[in-house]
């Protein structure tokens, strides 16, 4: 699987999540490595005979492997750390081998999977991920009030941490159904 190319989204309000302001620098790093090695698109292969699926905001992995790409100081025991924090916090799931890891990242499509265009839609929930009640989020007023004069009515945004949360366990959920079926 190569996820050497393309890009990811980063949104500026991960600087004020609580996940980014408890975490030490190495484990900033893993996030951002972890983010940058997920797939964007499914991936099929077969290994050993054996048919193999990630989805998009999955990556097969290891410990080292991780280590490695996140450079000097982080060490394995460190990456294990940090994965297991990243778990209990909701932001990724982890299914251990003997050879490898999965990771899935639980909100990957609502932070990765804008479409191409007005990143500021109102229709659009990704949009309003990093933006709290205290900072509303701005639109294109004619826009909204065209659309309001249609009958279309938008509720508040949720809050960052409502959002993270409300995804959080729809991912969680849809991961461990995955996971059950896979298991069977």
């Amino acid at each position: 699987m190569n996820t050497s190319y393309g890009w990811i989204k980063l949104y500026r309000c991960l600087l004020r999540h609580p996940l980014w302001e408890t975490t030490t620098a190495e484990q900033k790093v893993l996030l951002v490595a972890l983010l940058m090695m997920a797939n964007h698109a499914e991936k099929k292969w077969e290994w050993n005979g054996k048919p193999y699926v990630c989805k998009p905001g999955q990556m097969i992995t290891s410990l080292n492997s991780l280590s490695d790409k996140c450079g000097t100081g982080v060490t394995r025991r460190k990456v294990q750390t940090a994965l297991r924090f990243f778990e209990n916090c909701g932001f990724l799931v982890k299914q251990s081998s003997q050879h490898n890891t999965l990771i899935t990242i639980c909100n990957w499509e609502a932070y990765q999977n804008i479409p191409d265009g007005d990143v500021t839609d109102v229709d659009n929930p990704a949009s309003n991920a990093c933006h709290t009640d205290a900072t509303p989020m701005l639109s294109n007023k004619k826009r909204r009030r065209k659309n309001e004069k249609k009958g279309k009515k938008y509720p508040p945004p949720l809050s960052f941490e409502e959002l993270d949360i409300q995804r959080a366990n729809e991912s969680f959920e849809k991961a461990k159904a995955e996971f059950l079926r896979q298991a069977e």
